[in-house]
C-alpha cells in the first residue's frame, strides 16, 4: 500500500473516531420527538407495513429497514440514534480520506475537525431520522466526485475504476434514502456541463459521463417513484406552510442554525452576555468561515478534486433556495449535503492559508475553538429536541408487541 493511501487511512479513521465519539456523548440525554416517533412506529410494524407506510408518505423506507435487519425495535431510539451516529461519523471518514489522498493531508485533518465538531451535523446524527445515512452516502458519493475531478486536464488512459464505484453506489443509495439525497446528486452531476474548464475537457466529460449512468437511472427512479408523487399530492397542504419564509429574515435565521444549531449563543446570552455582544461572535464566526471557503474555491485552480464539493455546495444551495419560494424547506436538516461539503472547501482554505503563512492560526485557532464549544454544547445539551408531548406515544409504542403496531 502506498505511503499516500496510508495516511489518508489514517486521516479517515482519526476522523471516524473524534466524530463518532462526540456524536455519542448525549444520544440517551433526549426525549422522543414526532419525527423520532414515526421512526419508531415504522421499526415496530411487519416488514410490509414498514415499506408500505414510508412509502405512502413519500419517504424511502431504507433506513427504517437497516434498522429493522440491525435487530432494532421501535422501543429502542437510542440504538436507533446510535447507528445514525455511526452512518454520520462514516461518512465524514470517507471524505476526509478523500480529501487527504487528493487534496492534501492538511486539508483532510482540518475538515475531520470541523464536521466532527460542527454543532447541526452532530444535532441531526444524534436523531433516530435518516439523516446520518444520508451524509454516509453523500459522503461517499462526494469521495468519488473529488477522485474523477482530480483526473481534469490528464490526457489519455486514467485510472478512474474506484471513483467510478463510490460516485456511483454513494450518490444511488443518497438518491434512495431521502431527496435530498436526489438534489445532492443533481447538483454534482449538472454542474459540470455548466462550468467551461469542465465542459471544455472532452476526455474528462467522457469520463463523467460514463460515471454518471448508473447513479442517473437509480436517482430518477427513486425521485419518481417516491419523492415526486408526494410532493405533487402535498403542494397545497403540508409544502404550502413556511416554516422559515424565504427573505433575509429567513436565511438569516437558517444560517444561524447551521452555523452553532442555537447552542453557543443561547448558552452565552444565559450566562449575561449581550445580544449585540453575541451577534458579534457570530458574525465575526462566520466571516473567517466564509473567508476560508473562498480561499478553498480559488485553490480549486491547482487542486480540481475541490470543484466536487464546490459544485454540490453551490448547486444544491440555489436548487433549494428556488424551491423554498412554494414550499417549506428552508430547514437546517434539508441543507446537511451542501453543508459537508462547505467543511470540505473551509477545510482546503484552511490548509491553504497555513501553507502560506504561520500567522493564519490567528485565524485558524478561534474558529477551531468555536466550532469545538458549540460542538460539545450541542452534543450533551439535553434539552434538544424537548418537545414531551410525543413521549407517551413513545412509550405506547415501545410497550405494544410488534404484530399489533398497525
Amino acid at each position: 500500500m502506498a505511503a499516500k493511501t496510508r495516511t489518508a487511512l489514517i486521516v479517515a479513521l482519526a476522523t471516524f473516531a473524534l466524530a463518532l465519539a462526540i456524536r455519542l456523548l448525549g444520544v440517551d440525554l433526549r426525549e422522543p420527538w414526532l419525527d423520532e416517533v414515526y421512526s419508531q412506529f415504522a421499526v415496530s410494524r411487519e416488514w410490509y407495513g414498514l415499506a408500505e407506510d414510508r412509502i405512502s408518505r413519500g419517504h424511502s423506507p431504507l433506513y427504517y429497514a437497516l434498522m429493522k435487519a440491525f435487530g432494532i425495535s421501535g422501543a429502542d431510539v437510542v440504538s436507533m440514534r446510535t447507528a445514525s451516529s455511526i452512518f454520520d461519523a462514516l461518512g465524514a471518514a470517507f471524505l476526509a480520506c478523500a480529501l487527504a489522498m487528493y487534496v492534501g493531508l492538511s486539508t483532510g485533518l482540518f475538515f475531520g475537525f470541523l464536521y466532527a465538531w460542527s454543532p447541526v451535523a452532530i444535532h441531526w446524527a444524534q436523531n433516530a431520522r435518516p439523516y446520518g445515512l444520508l451524509i454516509l452516502f453523500v459522503g461517499i458519493g462526494l469521495s468519488g466526485a473529488i477522485g474523477l475531478m482530480s483526473t481534469l486536464g490528464r490526457e489519455g488512459k486514467v485510472a478512474t475504476r474506484r471513483p467510478q464505484r463510490l460516485f456511483a453506489v454513494g450518490f444511488s443509495m443518497a438518491s434512495l434514502t431521502i431527496t435530498a439525497g436526489f438534489f445532492a446528486f443533481l447538483a454534482t452531476a449538472v454542474l459540470p456541463f455548466a462550468l467551461p474548464r469542465t465542459r471544455q475537457d472532452k476526455a474528462f466529460m467522457k469520463r463523467w459521463k460514463r460515471a454518471l449512468r448508473v447513479p442517473g437511472v437509480v436517482a430518477v427512479l427513486a425521485y419518481f417513484s417516491m419523492s415526486g408523487p408526494h410532493i405533487a399530492r402535498q403542494v397545497d397542504g403540508y409544502w404550502a406552510e413556511k416554516y422559515n419564509p424565504l427573505g433575509l429574515e429567513g436565511l438569516g435565521n437558517l444560517w444561524s442554525i447551521m452555523l452553532a444549531d442555537g447552542t453557543l449563543p443561547t448558552l452565552l446570552t444565559r450566562v449575561g452576555l449581550s445580544q449585540s455582544l453575541v451577534g458579534s461572535l457570530l458574525f465575526a464566526a462566520t466571516a473567517l468561515l466564509i473567508l476560508f471557503v473562498v480561499a478553498g474555491l480559488a485553490a480549486s485552480r491547482y487542486r480540481p478534486g475541490l470543484l466536487a464539493p464546490a459544485f454540490l455546495m453551490t448547486g444544491y444551495t440555489i436548487l433549494l433556495i428556488c424551491v423554498s419560494a412554494w414550499t417549506s424547506v428552508l430547514v437546517a436538516r434539508y441543507f446537511l449535503p451542501p453543508w459537508i461539503a462547505l467543511h470540505a472547501l473551509a477545510a482546503a482554505g484552511m490548509a491553504a492559508a497555513r501553507a502560506h503563512s504561520r500567522w493564519s492560526w490567528f485565524a485558524i485557532a478561534p474558529l477551531m475553538l468555536f466550532f469545538a464549544t458549540s460542538g460539545y454544547i450541542a452534543a450533551t445539551r439535553p434539552d434538544a429536541p424537548g418537545d414531551k408531548t410525543f413521549v407517551p406515544i413513545a412509550r405506547v409504542i415501545a410497550l405494544a408487541p410488534h404484530e399489533t403496531v398497525r
